[in-house]
C-alpha cells in the first residue's frame, strides 16, 4: 500500500482503536481481574456469575429469544416479500407501511408497545371488546411476557428481512418461473424448487445479519419487563453496572456475550461464503 493511502486510513484506524479496540481490551482485562485482590488473570468474576440465578436466566434467554425472534422474522419477512413482489394496485403503499416499524426510533416503538400491553392498555381493551378476559402481558418471568418480547422485537425488525428478500426476489429472472409454469409446475412447486433455492444466499445473509444482531437485544426486554422480567446478558451487564456498581461482573457478562456472538457468527460466515 502506498504511503498517501496509509495516511488517509490513519484517522479511521485511530478512531476505531480509541472507540472499539481499547474498550474491548479494557473490558477483557476487567472481566479477568479479581476485584478484591487485583489478581490477573482470575476467574473470580465468572465464579460470581455462576452463583447468580439471574445470570443463568439471562444466558438461557440470550439463546432462546434471538432464535425465536429470528425464526418469526424470517417466516414473516419471506411471506411479505413473496406477497409484495406481486403486481397489484396499492403495492407501493403497502411496502411503505411494512417498512414503517423499522423507520421508527426504538424508544418510540417501545413506548407505543408499553401503552398497548400494560394492564389497561389497548391489547386488553380489544380483548374486553370481544368479551374475553384481560391478560397480564408483562408479568416478570411469565411465558406470556417472554412471548410478548419476541413479538415486539420481531415486529420492529422484520422489515429488514423483508427488504433483503424483496431485493433478492427482484433479482430472480422472471423467465425461469415462467418456464417452470409452462412445464406444469404449480405455485407450491415453483416456490420449493425454484424460488427458495435461488433465495438461499439472501436467506443466509438475513439469518447472519439478524442472528448476530439479535444476540445484542437489550432495550426491548428491559423497557417492557424490567431488569429481572425477561433478563438477557446485555441487560444483566447493565444491571450489575448501574444498580450494583459491579464493573467487573458487568464486564464478565459482556465478554460472555461477545464470545457467544463470535462462536455463532463464524460458522454462519463460513456457510455464507460457500454459497
Amino acid at each position: 500500500m502506498r504511503r498517501p493511502q496509509v495516511w488517509l486510513l490513519a484517522p479511521m484506524v485511530a478512531v476505531l482503536a480509541l472507540t472499539l479496540v481499547y474498550p474491548m481490551l479494557y473490558a477483557v482485562r476487567l472481566a479477568f481481574t479479581d476485584p478484591l485482590t487485583g489478581d490477573f488473570p482470575s476467574l473470580a468474576n465468572y465464579a460470581q456469575l455462576a452463583r447468580d440465578e439471574l445470570f443463568w436466566r439471562a444466558l438461557r434467554n440470550n439463546a432462546l429469544l434471538p432464535a425465536a425472534s429470528v425464526a418469526v422474522e424470517l417466516v414473516l419477512g419471506l411471506a411479505l416479500a413473496l406477497f409484495l413482489s406481486q403486481r397489484f394496485p396499492g403495492r407501493g403503499a403497502l411496502r411503505v407501511l411494512v417498512v414503517v416499524p423499522f423507520a421508527l426510533p426504538e424508544i418510540v416503538v417501545l413506548t407505543i408497545m408499553r401503552y398497548i400491553f400494560v394492564p389497561r392498555g389497548y391489547a386488553n381493551a380489544a380483548l374486553g371488546a370481544l368479551g374475553l378476559p384481560a391478560l397480564d402481558w408483562l408479568v416478570p418471568g411469565s411465558a406470556l411476557a417472554w412471548m410478548t418480547v419476541v413479538v415486539v422485537d420481531a415486529w420492529h425488525v422484520t422489515p429488514v428481512v423483508f427488504l433483503i428478500l424483496l431485493a433478492a426476489l427482484a433479482g430472480i429472472p422472471e423467465d425461469i418461473r415462467e418456464a417452470a409454469q409452462l412445464d406444469g409446475a404449480g405455485p407450491a412447486a415453483r416456490l420449493w424448487r425454484i424460488t427458495l433455492p435461488l433465495l438461499r444466499p439472501a436467506l443466509l445473509a438475513a439469518l447472519l445479519l439478524r442472528g448476530v444482531d439479535a444476540l445484542r437485544i437489550f432495550a426491548t426486554p428491559l423497557v417492557l419487563t424490567g431488569v429481572e422480567g425477561v433478563p438477557v446478558l446485555s441487560s444483566y451487564a447493565y444491571h450489575q453496572w448501574a444498580d450494583y456498581g459491579n464493573d467487573a461482573a458487568a464486564a464478565a457478562a459482556a465478554v460472555t456475550l461477545a464470545v457467544i456472538s463470535l462462536a455463532l457468527s463464524v460458522p454462519l460466515l463460513r456457510v455464507r461464503s460457500e454459497t
